[in-house]
């Protein structure tokens, strides 16, 4: 397995941002080999100041990592390099870090990496980019929020953390897991509606059709937990992972027999003496109790682990977006379809909906308003990779419903939804909607936004 460790004696590193935290400098990432002894492990991440955040690709013969070279160089994305030197993958301006392999080989990473407690917060939020190993970068999230933290499902989807919309940038972020396809389109809520915990990281897919992830109050080491959702209702199924008690968990990783590779803080653990580090357990999907590790070394914590195996690829991805086109396509199906209640005052029925998009960080323009048909329904042409939020007005022009820019459409997407605020885990009838029968309203944004955004 390849693991990631921190020195229980590390001090921070000067720069502090989200990865230095996390990895001060010594951390590294090492390649253990049965029967675990701590003597044995090979270092991967050689001649870095700091490594961490290992994944092995699905053939099971490469292994990717983020790492930092000097204290005041930026992280990046790495490759184990058969001489024990990493060669770098990335070099990304601003940094690289959380790689995941899609479908096709290419790498997932965001970037830049934000400065420590600035994730949810700056006008530069980390995005999602696909990259082939020896290519250039391509963008996949044009959202408002971070997209951090990427895995990949079997289904093909990349599903990563991000936040939902907020108007008040100084309150606590509400946190929920997200997917894309590996093209960008398709950016769709998947779990946690305000419900999320202020830190939601290293979402894995599990077998038996569930989704694990680590969840916490704070930053602070030890006071995460393991959470888990169940891909048939993701939004109704937040549970606790283990039925025993922790004093934190850094990470889980999921084996192809079933059995989980998990990071525990020791201190928490029955019988243990081993306080205060974390040390790494496998264990069975009904573990009632974690048993001995299966490594652990007194001079390093170990924060992440994962299988070397080959892995079935996850699927792939059809794409119908169009790299050429300068719209792409909205069709909601009933946009006074809520999930507020209809005694509430905000679910007064609506006549038409303004489209707003986010044109520069912080700055917001609108780019029309779009008559809904008798069903509710409405379809407009809007640009790509634009930021986007919707206000559904009543016949007065009040606004009814607001979503504040957060879904985008890439060129030449064609994208639907059920309709505003729509309930989650529903399939809408199978209707033909009224507005897919008239010509779509193209919006665009004003020419002095555009000026102004190019500044």
């Amino acid at each position: 397995m390849v693991l990631s460790q921190t020195p229980l004696t590390a001090t921070a590193a000067p720069t502090q941002d989200a990865l230095d935290l996390r990895y001060p400098p010594g951390s590294r990432v090492v390649l253990a080999v049965p029967p675990f002894r701590t003597s044995d492990v090979r270092l991967l991440s050689k001649g870095l100041l700091a490594a961490g955040e290992p994944i092995v690709a699905p053939d099971g013969r490469r292994v990717f990592f983020t790492g930092k070279a000097e204290a005041h160089s930026s992280w990046q994305i790495y490759q184990a390099g058969e001489n024990g030197r990493p060669e770098g993958v990335t070099a990304m301006p601003g940094g690289a870090m959380n790689p995941a392999i899609i479908a096709n080989g290419d790498l997932v990473f965001s970037s830049p990496v934000p400065k420590a407690g600035e994730t949810w917060k700056t006008d530069r939020p980390a995005a999602l980019h696909a990259k082939p190993i020896s290519g250039l970068p391509r963008r996949l999230t044009f959202g408002t929020a971070a997209a951090v933290e990427a895995t990949v499902l079997d289904d093909g989807r990349i599903l990563f953390v991000s936040a939902r919309p907020m108007t008040n940038r100084s309150a606590p972020p509400e946190l929920g897991l997200f997917t894309i396809n590996n093209d960008g389109t398709e950016f769709t809520a998947f779990a946690l509606d305000r419900d999320g915990a202020p830190q939601v990281r290293r979402p894995r897919a599990l077998l038996g059709g569930r989704v694990a992830f680590v969840a916490a109050a704070d930053d602070r080491a030890g006071e995460a937990r393991a959470e888990v959702v169940r891909t048939a209702r993701p939004f109704a199924s937040r549970a606790t992972l283990f039925s025993f008690s922790v004093g934190g968990c850094e990470s889980i990783e999921p084996e192809r027999d079933g059995t989980l590779l998990a990071c525990l803080e020791t201190r928490g653990l029955l019988g243990r003496t081993m306080r205060g580090a974390f040390a790494v357990f496998r264990l069975g999907p009904d573990a009632a109790v974690p048993g001995a590790p299966v490594f652990f070394d007194p001079a390093w914590n170990n924060l992440d682990a994962t299988p070397v195996v080959a892995r079935p690829r996850p699927m792939g991805h059809v794409s119908a977006m169009k790299p050429a086109a300068k719209f792409g396509t909205i069709l909601c199906l009933d946009a006074n379809f809520t999930r507020w209640g209809q005694a509430d005052a905000r679910s007064a029925k609506a006549e038409k909906v303004r489209v707003i998009g986010e044109v520069k960080a912080g700055q917001t323009r609108v780019l029309g308003e779009v008559g809904l048909q008798a069903d509710g329904s409405f379809m407009a042409e809007v640009p790509p990779e634009v930021p986007l939020g919707f206000e559904a007005l009543d016949a007065q022009g009040a606004v009814v419903r607001r979503l504040p820019p957060a879904v985008w459409v890439r060129p030449g997407e064609n994208r639907s939804c059920i309709g505003c605020h729509q309930p989650y885990n529903r399939s809408p009838r199978n209707i033909r909607p009224l507005a897919a029968s008239q010509p779509a309203t193209r919006l665009e944004i004003p020419a002095a936004a555009t000026r102004q955004a190019s500044r």
